[in-house]
């Protein structure tokens, strides 16, 4: 559903020029891009429009969300929309209008009263984020569709009665209260000695430990919205008065209430602009405040709309693309992309060493490690999303500057952490023998609190706790909370586990440096005040959470039949492709399907290799792909004698 209180002025359309950049240039906008409806071609403007119902669905958490699942969304829309075509559901205009009405009033309530616009100004607002009124009507007329479409595929609430209910929710809310002993192996530690034969010895068994894996590093090119100022205001000063209308409220909404606000230019509107919003540019010069104001006006977005300035810098990125990949494909080098900057007057910068095994690559936030290792000298760029789908940070073009291949470090290089690594391996045994002494003890009979008291150890008391999850009151850093947690609901009241070894390190709980008995003291079932206050509302929960669920996994299946994906081939160069797979080689397939590619050159050339939707054994002339998106390959061929 929408995320209701959020949703006045939130602009979630794709703009008429962002469309061309995404969808409208080059191949985007072939036929039979956007896959196949019940045997129907999907247009680029029934893909758009699933999209921004997809954006307008998820709000401002739009923001971030990888392409990939918005695409898959939208297939899911295109599904429901067809769906509701075979149904014969056709909401009215009185069903969007009474839909619309109820998410802005359901808004403005959770709004402060001092804040609070009128209905009209909401409305308008809801409106204006949808590009027009009609927009918004038919995205409404969606929201109610959907709901007759979930009543007719009988997935309602019925799914889950109030005794399966009655049953989960006592279960999850039972109270339970446990004694325990717990070791670490840090207690050990002291008793630990080694010798350098024993830490070469230890060195040799875990080598894997000290090898350092292979690391790579990538040269880059930014280009801030802030380097495009000039070209963005030349854009601003052609703009049409409704044009910079819109862009101007994004930058302040009360901008409006200036005389000749739609036809000043920004150092115009700096002079009226200053004497208004006197906390904003106290104490600046008016040359101050006109540089910050221009600058806030041509990079502001609106709504998911990117300003003036990004689009232009988006536009220079592209033209550094354009020309850096011609020169790369005539001559593969992995320093063409600082040669072709700095014959450009750009800046390109070089990351840190990253490995496989790093979460992130250093300056480039949103180029994760996995990308830059699936990098060859056939497939050496990285280029940023276009700065048109809300996301925060600069346009970059990023190539594979440096392989650093692994090693292992030598013995000298390590010897500090085969050290520590050693002694905490050998604690861990002394911890393991201990704990084999209070094991046998337990089963000998003795209670906890004996045996504490003769191994000279504690006995803790945790809880009360439940078995849905969360922190346990007394267990701190002991162990790890879910093992402590399944073995002590594993066990009737009074009953005392075996020895569990346990871990106490959140990013590694594969290391057992934890051991610990637990004995059941007690177990509640929920009081009745609680079992009255909150199960109504639980009820309704899990009723509407397996309804939904069900419907999701209705619509896949339903939609699995009627939506097929596109898989474009192309050739450069001169040979062709032979497209097989058991769904035929019309260029359109289901989700899933195997598909088998075969290069044939033509009698004057041979095949080099793939690129697009294949990402592995690219030199193959034979390959396969399962179709999972909307996707497109090309068999590159060259003449015989040339490679």
């Amino acid at each position: 559903m929408i995320a209701v209180p959020v949703i006045i002025g939130f602009v979630i359309l794709f703009t008429p020029d962002a469309e061309d950049r995404l969808f409208g240039q080059g191949r985007q906008s072939e036929s039979g891009k956007y896959g196949q409806l019940n045997g129907e071609l999907v247009t680029r403007g029934q893909w758009i429009e699933a999209r921004n119902i997809v954006i307008a669905q998820l709000g401002p958490q739009s923001r971030g969300i990888p392409e990939s699942f918005l695409n898959s969304r939208a297939v899911q829309i295109l599904g429901e929309k067809a769906i509701m075509k075979q149904y014969g559901i056709h909401p009215s205009q009185i069903d969007s209008d009474k839909w619309i009405s109820g998410q802005i009033d359901r808004s403005l309530e959770a709004m402060p009263a001092e804040s609070r616009p009128t209905r009209r100004e909401a409305l308008s607002s809801w409106a204006q984020g949808f590009g027009d009124s009609s927009r918004l009507e038919a995205f409404a007329r969606y929201q109610v569709g959907v709901n007759q479409l979930r009543s007719l595929a009988g997935v309602s609430g019925v799914l889950v009665s109030a005794k399966e209910a009655e049953i989960k929710f006592r279960k999850s809310n039972e109270q339970y209260e446990a004694e325990a002993i717990f070791l670490s192996h840090t207690n050990y530690l002291p008793l630990v000695q080694s010798t350098d034969e024993q830490l070469k010895k230890h060195y040799t068994n875990t080598l894997a430990k000290h090898r350092i894996p292979e690391r790579r590093q990538l040269s880059y090119v930014t280009f801030p919205a802030t380097n495009y100022l000039a070209e963005a205001e030349k854009k601003f000063d052609a703009l049409k008065a409704g044009e910079r209308e819109l862009l101007l409220q994004a930058y302040w909404p009360e901008i409006t209430k200036l005389v000749g606000y739609q036809t000043n230019s920004i150092s115009g509107l700096a002079k009226l602009i200053v004497p208004v919003r006197t906390n904003e540019y106290t104490g600046m010069k008016i040359e101050e405040a006109t540089t910050a104001i221009r600058k806030e006006i041509l990079s502001t977005a609106q709504g998911l709309k990117s300003g003036l300035a990004v689009i232009e810098a988006y536009k220079a990125g592209l033209d550094f693309q354009e020309s850096l990949e011609a020169t790369y494909k005539a001559q593969p080098a992995l320093d063409t992309l600082e040669k072709m900057a700095l014959l450009q007057n750009l800046t390109a910068a070089t990351t840190l060493p990253v490995s496989m095994e790093d979460n992130i690559v250093v300056s480039l936030a949103r180029v994760v490690p996995r990308q830059v290792f699936e990098l060859s000298k056939t497939n050496a760029f990285i280029v940023g999303d276009p700065p048109l789908s809300g996301l925060s940070g600069d346009f970059y073009i990023a190539s594979l500057k440096r392989i650093i291949p692994s090693r292992n470090r030598s013995f000298v290089e390590a010897k500090a952490t085969v050290a520590a690594d050693f002694k905490k391996a050998e604690s861990i045994k002394l911890m393991k023998e201990a704990g084999g002494k209070i094991k046998q003890a337990i089963k000998g009979g003795k209670s906890l609190a004996e045996v504490a008291k003769e191994n000279n150890v504690t006995v803790a008391k945790l809880g009360p706790f439940d078995s849905a999850g969360g922190a346990i009151p007394g267990l701190a850093n002991r162990a790890n909370s879910e093992d402590f947690r399944t073995q002590a609901l594993g066990l009737e009241v009074g009953a005392t586990s075996e020895l569990v070894s346990s871990s106490t390190d959140p990013n590694d709980t594969a290391y057992e440096e934890a051991a610990f008995v637990v004995k059941l003291a007690a177990k509640t079932a929920v009081s009745s005040d609680k079992f009255d206050a909150e199960f109504p509302v639980y009820l309704e929960n899990e009723r509407a959470f397996s309804a939904s669920r069900a419907y999701a996994t209705w619509l896949q299946n339903e939609t699995g039949e009627l939506y097929r994906y596109s898989l474009k081939t192309y050739t450069d160069g001169q040979g062709t492709i032979e497209v097989q797979s058991d769904d035929g080689a019309s260029g359109f397939y289901k989700e899933g399907t195997r598909v088998t590619l075969v290069a044939k050159p033509a009698a004057n050339s041979t095949f080099k290799e793939w690129s697009g939707a294949v990402a592995v054994n690219i030199g193959s002339a034979t390959n396969e792909l399962t179709v999972s998106r909307n996707s497109s390959v090309t068999a590159s061929f060259v003449l015989k004698g040339a490679q």
